[in-house]
């Protein structure tokens, strides 16, 4: 299975790449006032607004620096009703691609109420890589701001 790769505060994740449209290069965002902290805000994408979510801040507490290796990740992000809804993914450090099969994976032996994103580890070149579950990332404080605005059935 191919997955990206970035890093957070030194620590190394993956995400798996079916679950990202595209890749694109940080943008100006148009900022949402009175927004939560996690939500950088919108960007313009192909002529659709779709919101951007800062992964940075979510694990870690602190907005992603906006340095050359920051990109937003394109994703399909399966709301509550089934719904197939676009989200950008605010990530630093989004450089590198990999390969790596089910069996290369176990399980982390801790699981986080606050963080059900985290999921299972492989060791690669000496250092833990943990898996990042998109479809978990979204608290679900930000499911009524992010998909309310969704009208039934589109």
């Amino acid at each position: 299975m191919l997955f990206l790769q970035f890093k957070i505060s030194g620590n190394s994740y993956i995400l798996e790449a079916r679950d990202i449209i595209e890749i694109v290069p940080y943008a100006n965002l148009q900022r949402i006032p009175q927004a939560p902290d996690y939500l950088a805000g919108l960007l313009n994408y192909r002529g659709d607004t779709i919101p951007v979510v800062d992964i940075c801040y979510l694990m870690s507490g602190k907005p992603c620096e906006l340095k050359l290796s920051s990109r937003i990740a394109m994703t399909n992000y399966m709301d509550e009703d089934g719904r197939s809804v676009c989200i950008g993914l605010l990530i630093e450090r989004l450089t590198e691609t990999a390969i790596y099969k089910e069996s290369d994976f176990s399980d982390s032996g801790v699981a986080l109420e606050d963080s059900p994103y985290l999921g299972k580890v492989i060791v690669d070149d000496k250092r833990i890589i943990q898996l990042v579950s998109v479809r978990e990332i979204i608290p679900e404080a930000a499911h009524d701001i992010l998909f309310r605005a969704i009208p039934a059935g589109a």
